[in-house]
């Protein structure tokens, strides 16, 4: 048998040595792909790190306010929240009114501004970043905006939705937090701007369509969450207004991950909308000494490339200073 197999042609065997080779070659190509998912499926959890931020509504600093910390301390307002602030990677709230000793009042009915040392406790409550663009920012004109802006960051926190032009009112703020980077955009959705927009002088961002659509499509591109602020609808109102919602919706499409609203001075509904959530109103945080209107704190756990995760929390307001009800706590 030894001497006939010698004598075979070895073109006999090329099927069966094809078949071979290509068996080969499939159970390495799956074999690799195998390692391959494992691997990702190993190294994903490691590099995937996780920012929580709280966020919380309105917060003014004169008026009422003013008096009450001028009597229990300028840290009272924020004392109840504080811990759990400093705990957290980041906590984003709305600046509802201008820190200045400059200025006149605009023509409106309500007119807030705080002492220029007043900006430090923000800081050190453990607040982060604030919005300044709402309707109280600019009571007392352009130049009050901007010393605002520039008192708050010097005390170490991050402003956004106001500046010294309009190109600096309207630019996203990134914050880096363990290795994610999350953006911040801010807009007024309110018409007419008291205060106009201008290209030379201070204002705040107001949220026309147009100019919503192409910043936040812009920023998409350069985050790994985008956060968008939203200071729109009618004040006590319980439901967000077709403007409201059209203009939320829009900014989802254009590429926000959550849409962070106040101004109602109550708590309004929240929406999912295309798989991303839509907080149209956090209501009051420090605003009122009398708990006036309602305030909720919204938790949101980001991680790169999933969706935000969120969690309401109500708040008790009363006294003048927020906290977390003891039938709400974990």
């Amino acid at each position: 048998m030894n001497n006939m197999l010698r004598f075979i042609p070895l073109s006999r065997f090329y099927p069966i040595i094809t078949l071979m080779v290509a068996a080969l070659i499939c159970s390495h190509y799956q074999s690799a792909c195998a390692q391959t998912a494992v691997r990702q499926h190993q190294i994903m959890p490691r590099n995937s790190k996780t920012v929580r931020m709280l966020s919380v509504g309105d917060i003014l600093l004169a008026g009422p306010m003013e008096k009450l910390m001028s009597t229990k301390g300028m840290d009272f307002p924020f004392k109840a929240m504080s811990p759990l602030f400093k705990k957290s990677d980041l906590v984003f709230a709305n600046l509802e009114c201008c820190i200045s000793d400059c200025g006149e009042p605009v023509p409106k009915k309500y007119n807030f501004r705080a002492r220029p040392e007043r900006a430090e406790v923000l800081s050190r409550s453990g607040i982060s970043i604030v919005s300044m663009a709402n309707n109280h920012a600019w009571d007392f004109g352009r130049a009050a905006l901007l010393q605002t802006k520039q008192l708050v960051e010097k005390s170490g926190v991050i402003t956004v939705g106001a500046g010294a032009n309009r190109t600096e009112a309207h630019s996203l703020r990134i914050v880096l937090r363990r290795g994610i980077r999350i953006g911040f955009l801010a807009y007024l959705g309110l018409f007419p701007a008291v205060v106009p927009e201008s290209d030379t002088e201070p204002c705040l961002a107001m949220g026309d369509f147009e100019s919503v659509r192409r910043e936040v499509s812009a920023a998409r591109k350069l985050v790994d969450v985008l956060i968008v602020s939203l200071h729109c609808g009618i004040e006590n109102a319980p439901k967000p207004s077709p403007h409201q919602i059209a203009l939320a919706h829009s900014m989802i499409d254009s590429g926000a991950d959550l849409v962070v609203g106040h101004h109602p001075h109550v708590i309004q509904r929240t929406e999912v909308y295309h798989g991303k959530t839509i907080c149209y109103s956090l209501g009051n945080f420090a605003f009122s000494t009398t708990g006036r209107g309602s305030g909720q704190m919204l938790e949101a756990t980001m991680s790169r490339g999933t969706p935000v995760q969120v969690k309401l929390i109500r708040l008790d307001l009363s006294g003048g200073q927020p906290h977390i009800p003891r039938f709400n706590q974990k």
